[in-house]
């Protein structure tokens, strides 16, 4: 119940944010901005699902976004220079990006690298294997030459709701991205994944308290090694969907977004001390972050300026998240504490 009430607080905020915006910006209340919404910010709600997935055991993958790119030059690899067909390339794309997470977990689970260390150094290793495959420096002639499978760019089709509903008569509704109901799909599958399956509940075991799972029986270290292959898994997905926007991929695709999606998974409600979240609030968080942006930048505030305010924003949810953790934590002491002694006369 009480994740379900911050789930609400949250979708409430985010609605009072598009109504601050609506008043105070140009066109921000539009259906054409909200198209640039969804469109634009569901690969990020994406990856925050994902990294909600390590930060629930205590972790972090600050290789997502290194993983998207892999991910997005694997694509274009094999549609440009090998000429696969795309439902060939869907599949192995998607086993790549989740192959890059189960990595992540088996350097935490068998060398004992703190995640912080693990996901770093394959930021690193990934970005620089981007590099190395890129097909636009392999085959310099196809750095100006786009993508142009139907299977993959048929992620970007965009869908006329109101017609499909038949009010559009009545009321201008925007055009839905196929990109929004996959994530809306992989929402959905998640939370079925956390709430409703032993899976779900070992993962709120494991990042609760990993030493009392395993006690219990708790394969923790297979545990986190899918975990980080899920994060890997909405990475590849996340690439997919950016990249049939773009009709490409390029070395620096995903670049900051590890820090765009723990922003979006801390403020929705997914507790950097473990155990505690779930992945609508990253979904919303991601939409959150994404409206402020597009309503600064239709107020005409600098690209900079928004880069400060995301990181205060971050800030507050990560001093929010302490402040929760501290409660919690007082609250299960007080509740552990022997009851006083009862007084009476001698």
């Amino acid at each position: 119940m009480r994740a379900w009430l911050g789930n609400a607080a949250l979708v409430g905020f985010f609605l009072a944010t598009l109504a601050l915006f609506g008043l105070l910006a140009p066109n921000f209340a539009t259906a054409s901005n909200f198209e640039d919404l969804m469109s634009g910010f569901s690969f990020v709600a994406i990856l925050a699902m994902g990294q909600a997935f390590p930060i629930l055991l205590k972790g972090i993958d600050l290789s997502i976004g290194a993983t998207l790119a892999l991910a997005g030059m694997i694509a274009f690899d094999l549609s440009l220079i090998a000429h696969w067909p795309g439902y060939f390339i869907l599949p192995v794309v998607l086993a790549a990006a989740t192959l890059a997470g189960i990595v992540n977990g088996l350097l935490i689970v068998y060398l004992r690298l703190q995640p912080f260390i693990a996901t770093l150094a394959s930021l690193a290793a990934y970005r620089g294997l981007v590099y190395l495959i890129s097909g636009r420096q392999l085959v310099p002639s196809l750095s100006t030459t786009p993508i142009s499978d139907s299977w993959i760019l048929g992620l970007d089709t965009d869908f006329d709701v109101g017609s499909a509903l038949g009010i559009s008569a009545f009321v201008k509704l925007p055009w839905v991205p196929l990109s929004f109901f996959v994530m809306l799909l992989l929402l959905a599958a998640l939370w079925a994944l956390l709430d409703r399956t032993k899976f779900g509940r070992d993962v709120y075991a494991v990042g609760g308290n990993a030493e009392a799972a395993r006690l219990a029986g708790i394969p923790v270290g297979r545990r986190v090694i899918a975990c980080y292959g899920v994060c890997g898994f909405c990475a590849g997905v996340a690439a997919l969907t950016l990249i049939a926007r773009l009709t490409t991929a390029t070395e620096a695709l995903g670049v900051g977004t590890e820090l765009t999606a723990i922003a979006a998974a801390v403020i929705g409600g997914v507790s950097l001390s473990g155990g505690v979240g779930g992945v609508f609030g990253p979904a919303i968080g991601a939409f959150l972050l994404g409206a402020v942006l597009l309503g600064l930048t239709l107020l005409g505030i600098s690209q900079y300026v928004q880069q400060i305010l995301t990181g205060a924003i971050l800030l507050i949810a990560v001093g929010s998240d302490r402040a929760l953790a501290v409660r919690r934590r007082n609250r299960l002491a007080a509740n552990l504490a022997p009851p006083a002694p009862a007084g009476g006369h001698g």
